[in-house]
């Protein structure tokens, strides 16, 4: 059984719960923070539940993308007749944006052809010409692969397992020497410096306004993207933050109580995701190297809450390979919807 629903519309489902904790969905997944995203999105935002009677099995969350879909316009009542379908993650762009109950050894990606995309059809009818599918690891390259499809290599995920080390300063100790002294340069400048404070508080307790605010900054530097989400509105933050698997990681200004950056982290049993990064500029008051000690301070959170790795997004690559992480590849593979 398939179940397509609009998070505008449809109510959380009973099995929900039952869901996001066998399938390690993380905060983003939460059904409240779908509506709210849904709300504020530009376009439709479907997600499909594959169920075996009320067991469900599957989950597949993706944009529906049509001529129509502009860059700062909210999606419309209607959904437009031809178009295509964007699968990826809900929140966090860095993981799939489907699961399945199957251990399958391609990462799921051969079950959501022969199932999603047929359902899809079903669903969307002749207008649907296609899938943008991201996220797809190495072992999921001979399912999307073949003729009238497009796969190309996408930007790598940044994953520092940490199970290793038993503090932050072993994993520090474990980089290159350069590395390591200008990581300790900048935590001895943030120790001494009493005008910064540096919490990692529940989410709950974080001002989504204030965030809000913050996070603006980051999006203002990807507005030559032309797809990417539309900036981040308070009700979508608040929905977000008072999940309980959201911890936020807070620098302050001390004299005058300003946020001057954060981190979000989707806490999960064993790798957590560093998810959204903001900081105000140095020459609008904020500090240099903030991103480096956010960096250690969540090494420091992961080991000492004994998580096995954690996740640090697509951006800067290299960078993130120089503070010991591994860089995972990753696909994307275009396939129309007839192939």
């Amino acid at each position: 059984m398939i179940d397509v629903l609009d998070p505008r519309h449809d109510p959380e489902p009973g099995y929900w719960t039952v869901l996001r904790e066998q399938a390690g969905l993380r905060a983003d997944w939460s059904w409240e923070v779908l509506v709210t995203q849904a709300w504020a999105a530009r376009t439709p935002q479907p997600i499909t539940v594959f169920r075996d009677g009320d067991r469900p099995c599957g989950v597949v969350s993706a944009a529906w993308v049509t001529g129509r879909t502009r860059r700062n316009r909210f999606a419309g009542a209607g959904r437009g007749r031809v178009g295509g379908l964007d699968v990826r993650g809900p929140g966090a762009s860095s993981q799939p944006g489907w699961w399945f109950a199957e251990d399958d050894a391609d990462g799921g990606v051969r079950r959501l052809l022969e199932t999603y995309v047929p359902a899809m059809r079903a669903a969307l009818g002749p207008g649907f010409g296609g899938l943008l599918l991201r996220q797809v690891g190495e072992v999921g390259l001979p399912a999307v692969s073949g003729r009238f499809r497009l796969v190309r290599r996408t930007e790598d995920v940044a994953v520092l397992d940490v199970s290793a080390f038993g503090s932050r300063d072993d994993w520090m100790n474990s980089l290159a020497r350069k590395r390591k002294q200008n990581l300790r340069k900048i935590f001895r400048t943030f120790d001494a410096d009493p005008s910064v404070e540096v919490r990692c508080v529940p989410g709950k307790e974080a001002d989504p306004v204030a965030i809000a605010e913050v996070l603006r900054h980051n999006e203002h530097k990807h507005r030559d993207v032309p797809i990417v989400p539309l900036p981040h509105f308070t009700g979508y933050l608040t929905a977000l933050l008072r999940q309980p698997d959201v911890r936020v990681v807070e620098y302050h200004d001390t004299r005058t109580g300003r946020l001057l950056a954060l981190a979000t982290l989707f806490d999960h049993p064993t790798v957590p995701i560093a998810r959204h990064w903001g900081a105000v500029p140095p020459e609008d008051g904020g500090r240099p190297n903030l991103y480096f000690h956010f960096y250690g301070e969540a090494v420091r959170w992961a080991i000492e809450n004994g998580r096995a790795s954690m996740v640090f997004g697509k951006k800067m690559a290299e960078m993130k390979a120089t503070l010991g992480a591994r860089l995972v590849p990753q696909y994307a593979a275009a396939i129309p919807a007839w192939c």
